[in-house]
């Protein structure tokens, strides 16, 4: 087991290591290390490239972000400080993260279980689950978030036996910290409520309220923050009000989230290499499905304990995000992923055909994850795709021009003008790009004034410039003479 250990440990640096120098930069990762970077040079979390109407209407965008928790945003500005300021570094970083969080699943099964056996299983299946790769080689925030919060509940279980009001403090500041960092790491939060409400014996009053010490913090350097310009804080988050669900849709989410995120995503856009990743997904849901069956007594507390984390996550993840996100997989498939890997200990022991079929399950499940990323490193987005788009709007740009496209071409380009994040095509601004770099993120936003200005810049780019570029990432408009 210590062998499989060091061997899943390895592959997932490789494959998320290798991932991270050879991906393309995406939108999501530009737009949030142009905050960073403001924050790293001029101390204050604004965009330099972000119009204020843009992308959605988030007016003084370039001085206040308000649509978007603080820490991550500052702990990368600073992070930045004493490493080169590229996508690399910020990738990187969250490898690191992703090292912090299989440290934090192995301390948690280990005092859970007290299987050591057990726990290498775990933390070896978690290490090359496809979405915990994926995420652990995203410049997003997802990765310190799920982090924080698999290391608050480490904290939680490591302590408990010894000071269970130390434990439940220090698992309270992670897991605010996480919650600061993303409101997607409510899920952990969740999960930490469930362990201490399954402790209930051990509950003291004054452990509770020394826990709520680090969320009130949190909150007071919040309010702080939004009083430095409340007016503006309320219209970006305003802004934000399509991601949330009436109740009825809610209580939809709950039912149809199976089907519109889970399989939707493993069988969508299924080609070549590719269609192995489904095979992710059949482990988790035959991991569950037979974990509900484990009747070995030593594994009784650890069935209960991720049985109950797996519906949290399914439930809450339905809740909180309406827009059936793939970025938010790691709150959710490594959980179920560590059901599948208890359910594989279990039938293994028992041998037979039992142990064959779990065995099997598991290494078309690795495979999916060695072989898909493996695939995607060899394809190398950033040298084949994103610099020679990079090239093509360096040649076609002239002193005067302005240029408008996705923030991630400030990794590039630099994170300052021409370079401004427009999707709309100046239709609020009045400005009229030169140069025009549309990617599969430049879309409408829901909105009936978005809409409108995202129909209207349709029919100005069809009248008013050609299609100069081209490849599978980016298409690059320059305006007609």
């Amino acid at each position: 087991m210590r062998a499989l250990a060091i061997i899943a440990l390895a592959f997932f640096l490789l494959l998320s290591v290798g991932y991270s120098l050879t991906r393309a930069p995406w939108w999501d990762e530009g737009v949030f290390a142009d905050v960073a970077l403001t924050f790293r040079y001029q101390g204050h979390l604004g965009s330099t490239t972000l119009a204020p109407h843009g992308y959605l209407n988030l007016p003084s965008v370039d001085r206040y972000t308000y649509w978007q928790m603080p820490l991550y945003l500052t702990v990368v500005g600073v992070l930045l400080r004493a490493m080169p300021a590229d996508i690399e570094s910020i990738r990187l970083f969250s490898v690191l993260c992703g090292c912090i969080y299989l440290v934090g699943w192995f301390v948690f099964v280990r005092c859970l279980s007290r299987n050591d056996t057990l726990t290498l299983v775990v933390v070896s299946l978690i290490a090359l689950d496809y979405s915990f790769v994926a995420t652990s080689s995203d410049g997003r925030m997802d990765m310190m978030a799920a982090a924080l919060g698999q290391a608050a509940l480490a904290l939680y279980m490591y302590f408990r036996e010894s000071s269970w009001k130390l434990a439940v403090f220090l698992a309270a500041c992670c897991g605010a910290a996480a919650f600061f960092t993303h409101p997607a790491a409510l899920i952990p939060n969740a999960m930490l409520l469930a362990l201490v409400s399954l402790d209930w014996k051990r509950i003291r009053w004054s452990g509770l309220l020394l826990a709520m010490i680090p969320y009130l913090i949190g909150v007071g350097v919040c309010v702080w923050y939004i009083l430095q310009a409340p007016q503006i804080f309320v219209a970006q988050r305003h802004a934000e009000l399509y991601r949330t669900s009436s109740f009825t849709s809610t209580l939809w989410n709950l039912v149809n989230d199976a089907g519109e995120r889970y399989v939707y995503y493993y069988f969508s856009g299924l080609a070549g290499i590719n269609k192995l990743k489904v095979l992710s997904l059949f482990f988790a849901v035959a991991g569950i499905v037979g974990l509900i069956f484990v009747s070995r007594p030593a594994l009784k507390e650890t069935r209960r304990v991720l049985l109950v984390f797996s519906a949290i996550a399914y439930l809450a993840l339905a809740v909180i995000d309406n827009m059936k996100l793939p970025v938010y997989f790691i709150y959710s498939m490594p959980v179920f992923t560590a059901c599948g890997a208890v359910w594989m200990y279990e039938w293994w022991i028992r041998g037979g055909t039992r142990r064959l079929l779990a065995t099997g399950l598991f290494v078309a499940s690795a495979a999916a994850t060695i072989g898909g990323f493996s695939y995607k490193i060899y394809k190398n987005d950033y040298r084949n795709e994103y610099l020679p788009a990079i090239a093509e709007v360096r040649k076609d740009l002239r002193p005067g021009y302005l240029l408008m496209a996705g923030s991630e071409l400030g990794f590039g380009l630099g994170f300052r003008p021409p370079l401004t994040d427009d999707r709309y095509l100046g239709y609020f601004s009045g400005s009229r790009p030169q140069i025009y770099v549309m990617n599969d993120y430049y879309v409408g936003m829901p909105e009936p004034a978005l809409e409108r200005a995202w129909a209207s810049s349709r029919q100005t780019l069809r009248e008013h410039y050609h299609l100069a570029f081209q490849n599978a990432l980016y298409k690059i408009y320059v305006q007609k003479k």
